[in-house]
C-alpha cells in the first residue's frame, strides 16, 4: 500500500512540472502570436485568479517592452495587480508603472494608495522600491504626496531606504523643481548621513542638480560642513560616487580655497601663486610648494584611488590633479604609471583612445611628466588610426636629444612600412615636428626626406614634399649664419630639379605640382640660376601635363620674368631703350611670352583668367614691376607641421568637456575657513511613532499553527471530555503553567528573585519527581493501548469494510500520540 501511495504521489509531481513547463512555454510563444489576437491573450492572463499566470502575463507585457512595442493597451490589466501579495508581481508592476504612468496619469493615480501602503512595510527593501516608484511615476499631481513620503523616507532605520530616497529627490527633481529649498535641505541632510551607501546616491543626485544653482552659492552650502568627512570616506564609496564627488571637490577647491603657493629655492623672498596649466612650462622644478591644510586633506584621499580599478576613477584624480597642483606633483601622484596602464587595460576601445587623447593633452604643456615612458608610445600594426596618431603626437612631443635617435627610427620605419597610409602620413608630419630640436638633426632628416622622395609615391610623397618645404622655409627666416642656411635652400632646390627632369622617373602629377611652386618660390634665393632651366624643359611637354602641373608652370615663368625684369630694371635705371632692348633679348622673358600665349587658349578658367592677370601685371611696363613682384614673391606661410599651437587647438577641441573647470577665486573675496566647521553626523535609529514595528523575540507570543482539520480530527473538548488516560495530563496544574505567558522582567525584579528561587529548589525537585513518575505511568498506558489498536487492527484486514475502520482508528492513534507528545513537552 505504501509503495502504491509513493507512485501515486510521484504521478502527481510530474504532471505537475509538465504543467508549469506548458505554462512557461504558452507564456514565452505568446510574444510571437500576431498583434491581432495576443491582447486578448494577454489580458486573459492578468486577469487570471491564478498568482501564476498573473506573473507569466506580466512577463509577456514587460517583454513585449523590451522589444519596443507598445505596452500600452494592458495598462489597466496591469495596474489593477498593483494590490498583489506576489513580491514579483508586483515588481513587474512597479515597473511597467515608471514606464507608463505619465501616459495614463489619471489611471497611474489609482495606484498611489497602494505603493503608499508598502512604505510601512517590515521588509527594508520593499520600502525602497515603493519610495523609488513613487518618485519615478512622472505626474506633477503627486509631487506634495512624494514630498510628505520623502519627509518620511529620510528618517528611515535602514540605510536601503535612506538610498532610494536620495535618488528619489532627483526624480523629483526633473518632475518639479518648484520645491528647489526644501530638497536641498533633504540633500543636506543625507549628505551628513552616517551611512556610506546613502551618501554614494545623495552625491549622484546632488551632483544633478547642481547645474541648476550653477550661480548661486547656496548649492555649495551641502559641501561646506562636509568637506572633511567627504574627504576622509571617499575609498568607501562606489565607483561612480567617487567620480563625481572628485569633480565636485576639485570645483569647490578652486572655488573656496586659496591657491598653492610656489618657494622658489636658492631666490629668497621670491613666493608666486601656483600659475595656469598653459603657463607651467615656465617654470623650474626647483621650487618648494606651500597648500592650504583642507586643500592638504583633499589631496592625500586621492593617492590610494590613483590604483583604481574603474577607468573613470583614474581619469577623474588626473583631472583634479592636474588642475589642483604643479606638473611634478603627478608624478609624485604616479599619474604616468596610472595612465600608460590604463591604456593597456581599459575595457573599451573608446576608452582607450580617450585615454591616449589625455595624455597628449598633458604631455603638449609638460613633456617631462611622460618624457621616461616614450617607448610605450610605439605605434603597434592592432591600433586604431586615431590611437596611433594619438600616440605620434605624443611622441613628437617628448623627443629631446636623450632619445630622438630612437624615436626617428620608428617614425622612419612607420612611414616607409607602415599598410595604414594615414599613419605612414601622420609619421612624416611628426618627422618634421622633430626638426625643431636642432639644425643638424634637420639637415639630417632632410636628406632622408631627399633621399625617399624618389622611392615613394602617393600621398606620402605629397607629405615629403611638404616636409621639405618646410625646412625650406625655415631656413630662409633663420637670422644665424643666414649664408649657410641660403646655401642649403639652393642645394635642395637643385636637387629637386635634377629630380623633376629625371626622365626615368615617373612622378606623379601633384608631386610634381609641389616641386615646380618649391623652385619659383626659391627662384630669388637661388639668383634665378635654377628655375629658367626647369622651365625649358617643361615647356615641351606643356599641353600633355595635368591641368594642375599647367598652373604651376605659368607661376613659375612669372616669378622668373618678374625677376629678370626687376633686375634689369635696376641696372639700367632710367635709360628706356637700353631697358626695352635687354627685355626684348631676354631668354627668361621669351620663355613666359611662350608660357603666357599657350595658357592663353589652356582648357582651364582658372589658368586662362591668371594668364591674362599676369598679361597685364608684367607687360605693362616697368613701372608695375615691383608690384609684381610684391605679388609674386610675398613670402609665404610655413606649413602646418611647424605651427605648434595646431596639435593644443585640436585636442583642446576635443577635450574642452573633460579639461574644464572653473577659475581660481581671488584671495580676497574667499570665505574664512570656519565655514568647514565639520557638521554633526545623522545617525537614523529607530523612534517610537516611526510607523515601523520590530517584534522582539523576547515578547513574542509562540502560538503553534493548528493541524488541519479533517473527518478523521477530534476536537479538543471531545478529547478532554473522554475517559482516555491521556485526559488526566492536560487537568494536571503544572501543564497549566507551562501554557502561560512569559513576560521580560526589570533588572531589579531578576536580582530581587534570585534569593526565592534558592528557597524553592528543595520543593521544585520534588515536584519534578512526581512529573516523571507521572510521564512514566502515562508512556506505560501509551503503550498498553497501542498493541490492543495493532492487534485489532490485523484482524480486520481480513474483509474491505473492516479495513476502513481500522484506518479511522489508526488516524485517531495517530493524533493522539501526537497531542501526548506535545503534552509531555509541555509538562
Amino acid at each position: 500500500m505504501a509503495d502504491s501511495f509513493a507512485k501515486i504521489s510521484s504521478m502527481i509531481e510530474s504532471a505537475r512540472d509538465l504543467t508549469i513547463e506548458a505554462a512557461v512555454s504558452a507564456s514565452s510563444r505568446l510574444t510571437d502570436t500576431p498583434s491581432g489576437s495576443r491582447p486578448q491573450e494577454i489580458s486573459k492572463l492578468l486577469n487570471s485568479r491564478t498568482e501564476r499566470e498573473i506573473l507569466n502575463g506580466m512577463k509577456c507585457v514587460i517583454s513585449i517592452i523590451s522589444r519596443g512595442e507598445d505596452g500600452l493597451p494592458y495598462f489597466a490589466d496591469v495596474v489593477k495587480n498593483i494590490t498583489t501579495t506576489n513580491t514579483k508581481i508586483k515588481n513587474l508592476v512597479l515597473i511597467y508603472l515608471t514606464r507608463y504612468a505619465d501616459i495614463e496619469p489619471d489611471t497611474a493615480l489609482l495606484s498611489i494608495n497602494s505603493i503608499q501602503k508598502s512604505l510601512n512595510d517590515k521588509n527594508p527593501i520593499n520600502r525602497a522600491r515603493a519610495i523609488r516608484s513613487l518618485a519615478g511615476i512622472k505626474i506633477i499631481s503627486i509631487v506634495p504626496i512624494l514630498l510628505l513620503c520623502i519627509k518620511r523616507t529620510i528618517n528611515d532605520p535602514s540605510p536601503l531606504v535612506r538610498s532610494a530616497t536620495a535618488v528619489a529627490i532627483g526624480k523629483v527633481f526633473d518632475i518639479d523643481n518648484s520645491s528647489k529649498k526644501q530638497l536641498l535641505e533633504y540633500i543636506n541632510k543625507l549628505i551628513a548621513d552616517s551611512d556610506p551607501q546613502v551618501v554614494s546616491s545623495t552625491i549622484k543626485t546632488y551632483y544633478k542638480i547642481r547645474e541648476e544653482y550653477i550661480n548661486s552659492s547656496k548649492i555649495w552650502e551641502p559641501i561646506h560642513g562636509n568637506f572633511r568627512r567627504l574627504c576622509s570616506l571617499i575609498t568607501q564609496l562606489d565607483e561612480w560616487s567617487q567620480c563625481f564627488l572628485i569633480d565636485i571637490l576639485t570645483e569647490y577647491s578652486r572655488k573656496f580655497l586659496p591657491k598653492p603657493k610656489l618657494y622658489f629655492i636658492g631666490q629668497e623672498n621670491k613666493v608666486i601663486d601656483m600659475p595656469d596649466f598653459n603657463e607651467r612650462t615656465i617654470i623650474s622644478n626647483e621650487y618648494d610648494i606651500s597648500f592650504d591644510d583642507d586643500l592638504q586633506l583633499f589631496l592625500n584621499s586621492l593617492r590610494l584611488l590613483v590604483y583604481s580599478r574603474s577607468d573613470s576613477v583614474i581619469l577623474s584624480v588626473v583631472k583634479a590633479i592636474f588642475f589642483l597642483t604643479p606638473s611634478k606633483f603627478l608624478i609624485e601622484f604616479d599619474i604616468p604609471y596610472a595612465l600608460v596602464k590604463l591604456t593597456h587595460t581599459s575595457s573599451s576601445s573608446q576608452s582607450e583612445s580617450f585615454i591616449w587623447q589625455i595624455i597628449s593633452y598633458i604631455s603638449a604643456f609638460d613633456k617631462s611628466i611622460f618624457q621616461s615612458f616614450y617607448k610605450s608610445f610605439y605605434v603597434f600594426p592592432t591600433d586604431t588610426t586615431i590611437v596611433a596618431k594619438s600616440k605620434l603626437e605624443i611622441l613628437s612631443s617628448l623627443i629631446d636629444h636623450s632619445n630622438i635617435k630612437f624615436i626617428l627610427e620608428e617614425l622612419k620605419y612607420y612611414a616607409l612600412y607602415s599598410n595604414n597610409k594615414m599613419i605612414s602620413r601622420e609619421s612624416i608630419r611628426t618627422i618634421g615636428r622633430c626638426a625643431q630640436l636642432s639644425s643638424d638633426w634637420s639637415m639630417i632628416i632632410l636628406k632622408w626626406c631627399l633621399k625617399e622622395i624618389q622611392n615613394t609615391s602617393g600621398g606620402i610623397l605629397n607629405e615629403l614634399l611638404t616636409v621639405v618645404r618646410y625646412f625650406m622655409q625655415q631656413k630662409i627666416n633663420s637670422k644665424e649664419n643666414i649664408d649657410n642656411e641660403k646655401e642649403i635652400v639652393v642645394k635642395t632646390c637643385h636637387r629637386l630639379s635634377t629630380i623633376i627632369q629625371d626622365k626615368n622617373f615617373s612622378i606623379e602629377s601633384d608631386a610634381k605640382a609641389s616641386i615646380i611652386w618649391i623652385i619659383g618660390e626659391f627662384t630669388n634665393v637661388a639668383e634665378n640660376s635654377i628655375g629658367p632651366d626647369v622651365l625649358r624643359t617643361l615647356i615641351k611637354s606643356f599641353a600633355k601635363e595635368d591641368e594642375n602641373v599647367r598652373y604651376q608652370i605659368l607661376v613659375l615663368a612669372s616669378k622668373i620674368c618678374t625677376y629678370e625684369l626687376k633686375l634689369i630694371k635696376n641696372e639700367t635705371g632710367n635709360f628706356d631703350e637700353i631697358y626695352t632692348e635687354r627685355v626684348t633679348n631676354n631668354i627668361s622673358i621669351k620663355m613666359f611670352q611662350h608660357v603666357l600665349h599657350l595658357s592663353k587658349y589652356d582648357e582651364s578658367y582658372d589658368t586662362r583668367d591668371r594668364a591674362r592677370m599676369f598679361n597685364v601685371l608684367l607687360n605693362s611696363g616697368k613701372d608695375q614691376i615691383d608690384l609684381a613682384s610684391l605679388f609674386l614673391q610675398a613670402p609665404k606661410p610655413i606649413p602646418i607641421a611647424n605651427d605648434p599651437s595646431f596639435k593644443e587647438k585640436d585636442l583642446i577641441r576635443i577635450l574642452s568637456k573633460f579639461f574644464s573647470v572653473s577659475d581660481w577665486s581671488d584671495a580676497e573675496t574667499l570665505p574664512n575657513s570656519k565655514i568647514r566647521t565639520p557638521v554633526a553626523i545623522q545617525h537614523n535609529k529607530l523612534e517610537a511613532g516611526s510607523g515601523i514595528s520590530f517584534v522582539s523575540s523576547a515578547n513574542y507570543n509562540r502560538t503553534p499553527s493548528p493541524l488541519p482539520i479533517s473527518k478523521h480530527a477530534i476536537s479538543s473538548e471531545q478529547f478532554q471530555n473522554s475517559s482516555h488516560p491521556l485526559s488526566n495530563v492536560l487537568s494536571n496544574p503544572s501543564i497549566e503553567r507551562a501554557k502561560q505567558t512569559y513576560q521580560l522582567q526589570s533588572l531589579d525584579d531578576f536580582f530581587g528573585a534570585e534569593d526565592e528561587d534558592s528557597e524553592d529548589d528543595d520543593e521544585e525537585e520534588e515536584e519534578d519527581e512526581e512529573s516523571e513518575e507521572e510521564s512514566e505511568a502515562e508512556e506505560d498506558s501509551e503503550e498498553e493501548e497501542s498493541d490492543v489498536h495493532s492487534q485489532a487492527a490485523q484482524e480486520e484486514e481480513q474483509s474491505e469494510e473492516e479495513s476502513d475502520e481500522s484506518d479511522e482508528s489508526d488516524d485517531e492513534v495517530g493524533l493522539l500520540s501526537n497531542q501526548k507528545s506535545q503534552s509531555n513537552g509541555d509538562h
